[in-house]
């Protein structure tokens, strides 16, 4: 299904970032709680997550290795390394106040677009 940005305007979303590719989106996610959406170049969307408090981009607080790696990123990235963005090219995060609400827009917005990367995980149950 296609990504519908009226999704953005919800009052759980207190701000949200552009589409971003995924090669570059180490750089432009933000240290903070929400929703986040893989998509492809059309839209349709492949992969729903969340992220609670400070877990979509960290930064690295160890001043050795500040240079070799300046941020770690723990959701997106892991989503990546679990595959969930198979026949994704960019993403979009949606930022909420609070870990629960961001884990409730996520309810909302796999059950509103059926992602086929969020389904993978029921198949193997």
């Amino acid at each position: 299904m296609i990504w519908e940005k009226a999704d953005e305007e919800d009052n759980r979303v207190k701000k949200s970032s552009e589409w971003i590719s995924l090669e570059s989106y180490k750089d432009e996610l933000e240290e903070r709680s929400g929703v986040y959406i893989f998509a492809n170049d059309d839209l349709d969307v492949k992969y729903v997550g969340k992220a609670g408090a400070g877990r979509m981009v960290v930064e690295n607080k160890d001043k050795q290795q500040e240079e070799e790696v300046a941020k770690f990123f723990f959701e997106v990235y892991d989503a990546i390394r679990r595959k969930k963005n198979t026949g994704a090219t960019q993403v979009k995060a949606l930022y909420t106040n609070s870990s629960d609400m961001a884990l409730q827009y996520e309810g909302i917005l796999i059950k509103k677009y059926d992602p086929p990367n969020n389904n993978v995980d029921l198949l193997k149950s």
